[in-house]
């Protein structure tokens, strides 16, 4: 009579075992020593070898040979317990006995010793089924059995026992087997039975498998009955319904190297075979994972071909575009049950892809490109750059993806700016009102400068305006052309540092606000102390002069002033001169330091070649510009 592959080869001792290394190796210390416990729990998914362990421990304690981590396979004990007819060996289905009235029948019968064997074993399997009661009406004997009995539990949902229970066991936690594990096991089993295999079927009855090797044999079984007698790779993925990794492979590819008319293509064909786009995205998604682990830690043990494949488009694709398009189809498969239908979903997600990527280095976009697409279709070829990223060849030549990797061009390290698309057009440097008003919060903008901008995507700059004349204050008209002077390559949060002064010979506008900002004052003294001139010498007479508007609040400070500047210099004394003050103050000159810092930030962002073609493209503006100090 026929029996099916997972019984006819279900080990039947540790060194038959597949995997579990860590289990069968702390059983057998234990056998082999004879510290042996009262109660074991086997817990872990299915098919990973709860029950078969617990089979062969049975085995192990009733062996004639005596207790042994080796049992003989010849003995009377040995031999019924492989043909499940061991009268001491008592299997409970937990799952259809539940109630406490069979706990208790099954607890009435524990004080009798065995009939047969050294051992009286129960081994209770889907334990967490049991009621609540009957755990109650097992705890006592749990905790104290006789000396002849054994219980082995296995359950798939540790997390509903009750604690109590789990502390009176020796726990053992089975993990998922490996596909490589899987796969030899298979191949193994398969050359014995004389069937003919391939190893690219194997391979995905294993991965199909998810760490059951039961439900790897079980599927082994179907594979031969729907080949035929032989296990081939078309008919395991005709079986099981699987999507032929190939197309994966060179959708990412044209994706990667902007090619949309093979996109398009490749969807048609998915259309055409009528192929799941959710398990698309999810297979997608799975190989953009193993293509990320690949480039943080690579590995040279590629044992199938799609690994291989990976392994060269991990060499070909830069981390930061893998890592967009990870983010994308994330996304994507959550937007999935939010569209009309799965195939309108996966379409858009397939369309970012698409649209989005971090800009080469070196690449200088073309806006006017882009500025208008008069084609339907949302597949064709749209010129977005004047420098075109060289091709990857189709994965049935997965040699040629080796070759591109050296002309690959590196995604630029800029990071994205957030731009709100508005009806209107984008102007060029704004106001100073425009520019003051969203200076009120401290959000880091990164410096993005990129060499060789087109003429027509530079904004004008234009001149700084300030809010008080200038013949009254010539102090502004010079301090705003010492900054204009900067070099342009300049972080723009520098412009919001005060130049170093050399704090010696006479007070100037730039010494006093460059001490203030250097003093150890308190926030609300430097704050008072802004509205304030100092005047005179450094190391001797020195006038703080203040307006009469200012005195009831700056007046507590001025101690605090005259010790500090004392700190500074010992020669100076300070004198305060109450008057209306005209000229410009550093409370005026950080502003003005200010200003200018966000004008040239906005002109940074507004001439960087990706911002410069989406404001063209969608007449966005540039808002909500912050700098961080």
């Amino acid at each position: 009579m026929y029996q099916v592959l997972a019984r006819k080869y279900r080990p039947r001792n540790f060194s038959q075992l597949v995997g579990q290394t860590h289990v069968s190796r702390a059983l057998s210390s234990a056998l082999e020593r004879n510290r042996l416990h009262h109660a074991y729990l086997f817990t872990g998914t299915r098919g990973v070898g709860k029950t078969t362990i617990a089979r062969i421990l049975a085995k192990c304690l009733n062996c004639e040979t005596g207790v042994t981590a080796t049992p003989c396979e010849q003995c009377t004990v040995c031999q019924s317990v492989n043909e499940g007819r061991f009268i001491d060996l008592i299997e409970i289905d937990a799952a259809s006995r539940t109630r406490v009235e069979d706990t208790r029948e099954l607890l009435d019968n524990v004080p009798y010793a065995p009939t047969q064997g050294r051992y009286k074993v129960y081994l209770i399997d889907e334990v967490h089924m049991l009621s609540t009661h009957s755990f109650n009406a097992l705890l006592k004997t749990l905790e104290e059995p006789p000396e002849h009995v054994k219980f082995l539990f296995a359950t798939t949902d540790p997390q509903k026992l009750p604690i109590t229970v789990i502390s009176r066991c020796l726990q053992f936690t089975l993990r998922p087997l490996g596909k490589d594990e899987i796969f030899q096991h298979l191949d193994h089993i398969l050359t014995i039975e004389q069937i003919q295999h391939e190893a690219a079927a194997l391979w995905q009855l294993a991965e199909s498998a998810q760490g059951s090797l039961r439900d790897a044999l079980s599927l082994t079984d179907q594979a031969i009955a729907y080949g035929q007698g032989q296990v081939l790779a078309n008919d395991v993925k005709d079986m099981l319904g699987l999507i032929d990794k190939t197309l994966i492979f060179n959708l990412m590819i044209a994706i990667h190297q902007n090619q949309r008319t093979q996109v398009a293509a490749l969807i048609q064909e998915m259309r055409r075979q009528a192929i799941d786009v959710t398990h698309v995205l999810e297979q997608l998604i799975s190989i953009l994972h193993e293509i990320a682990v690949l480039q943080c830690l690579p590995t040279s043990q590629q044992q199938t071909q799609d690994e291989q494949y990976q392994q060269q488009l991990a060499q070909s694709i830069h981390p930061q575009d893998l890592q967009l398009y990870y983010q994308i189809c994330i996304q994507g498969r959550a937007d999935l049950a939010l569209a009309l239908t799965p195939e309108q979903g996966f379409e858009m997600c397939i369309m970012r892809l698409l649209a989005f990527r971090p800009i080469a280095s070196g690449e200088v976009v073309n806006a006017a490109s882009t500025q208008h697409i008069n084609t339907p279709s949302m597949m064709e070829t749209v010129t977005t750059a004047t420098m075109p990223q060289p091709k990857i060849g189709n994965i049935e030549q997965p040699t040629m993806l080796v070759a591109t990797a050296k002309n690959e061009q590196e995604p630029s390290s800029e990071p994205m700016i957030h731009i709100a698309t508005e009806t209107p057009p984008i102007q060029n440097a704004g106001s100073l009102a425009e520019i003051t008003d969203v200076a009120t919060e401290d959000v880091e903008v990164q410096e993005t400068v990129l060499e060789n901008i087109p003429e027509m995507l530079q904004p004008e700059i234009q001149p700084i305006i300030v809010a008080i004349e200038a013949e009254n204050n010539p102090s502004i008209i010079t301090a705003q052309q010492q900054l204009q002077a900067q070099d342009d390559d300049v972080d723009p949060r520098q412009l919001l540092q005060s130049k170093v002064q050399d704090l010696t010979g006479q007070w100037t506008l730039e010494k006093w606000d460059y001490w203030l900002r250097q003093a150890d004052l308190s926030p609300a003294a430097k704050e008072m102390a802004q509205h304030t001139l100092m005047q005179g010498e450094i190391a001797g007479q020195s006038v703080l002069v203040i307006d009469p508007s200012h005195q009831r609040i700056i007046e507590p400070f001025i101690e605090t002033l005259k010790t500090q500047l004392t700190q500074c210099n010992e020669n100076l004394t300070l004198e305060l001169n109450y008057q209306s003050i005209q000229e410009n103050t550093p409370l005026q000159l950080q502003h003005l330091r200010k200003q200018h810092a966000y004008q040239y930030a906005e002109q940074k962002i507004a001439t960087h070649p990706a911002i410069a073609e989406m404001i063209a493209q969608f007449s966005a503006k540039v808002v909500d510009l912050k700098l961080k100090t």
